[in-house]
């Protein structure tokens, strides 16, 4: 299911910060899961352990957690989320850092991330809110339901959703070679920094906001009562 654990967060945050380096002449970055899901949000063994953490020492470990992702929105060039399959949480967050997103029809989205006991993360609170109609956010994170990838064509989530998975990367590629090969590379990097600037230098807080509140939930009894029903497969009882 793509879980995002430590080593493959690190692993993700490597690559994308040497891009510019090892490929310098890139113009265009797709962003894509192994199999048949795109990130299944954070290892339910990592989150165990948040519950046993102190919350000072689980805000920085959020902290840290999340900027193992948000290079995705410093590199100079647009980038494209190829969602293959269910992108749920943090997984679904990360898709939102990118700048156009497709996916399949059957894939499921959503940011669950009240109905695990714990307030949006990864940036969640920030992109949501500035990339999709107001509504549709509100929706998408009060309820913490999951969509289908034709729901997100639908309310905008996606710019496309395509009728089978295996689809996905070859709709994505398709779309990164147009913007490869009919505009200016000058005018898209200039471009790109435009897009990007009304919320890189307020990202840095709202963060923050969120590594704090997600901190105070970990700590609660929603939150152990949350992961008890996902241990044991059933629906959780909040009192």
């Amino acid at each position: 299911m793509n879980c995002m654990t430590e080593f493959m967060a690190k692993t993700f945050q490597g690559i994308v910060k040497q891009l510019p380096e090892s490929h310098p002449k890139a113009r265009c970055l797709v962003v894509t899961g192994h199999g048949n899901s795109f990130a299944a949000g954070a290892d339910l063994a990592w989150l165990d352990e948040r519950s046993r953490t102190d919350p000072e020492e689980n805000v920085k470990i959020m902290r840290e957690y999340y900027g193992f992702f948000t290079p995705l929105l410093e590199i100079p060039i647009p980038t494209i989320a190829a969602i293959n399959g269910a992108a749920i949480g943090a997984g679904f967050c990360v898709s939102m850092f990118c700048d156009l997103r497709i996916t399949a029809d059957d894939a499921k989205l959503g940011a669950n991330f009240v109905k695990v006991g714990i307030s949006p993360g990864m940036g969640g609170t920030f992109t949501l809110p500035h990339k999709l109609n107001n509504q549709v956010c509100n929706d998408i994170v009060l309820t913490g339901r999951t969509f289908t990838g034709k729901e997100a064509e639908q309310i905008g989530v996606v710019v496309k959703s395509v009728p089978s998975r295996s689809m996905v990367l070859e709709e994505s590629l398709s779309l990164a070679s147009q913007i490869v090969t009919t505009t200016s590379p000058n005018a898209t990097f200039e471009t790109m920094k435009l897009l990007r600037a009304p919320y890189l230098d307020i990202m840095d807080s709202q963060l923050q906001l969120e590594a704090e509140a997600q901190a105070r939930c970990f700590a609660s009894d929603d939150f152990k009562i949350a992961l008890a029903s996902v241990k044991n497969k059933t629906l959780p009882v909040f009192d």
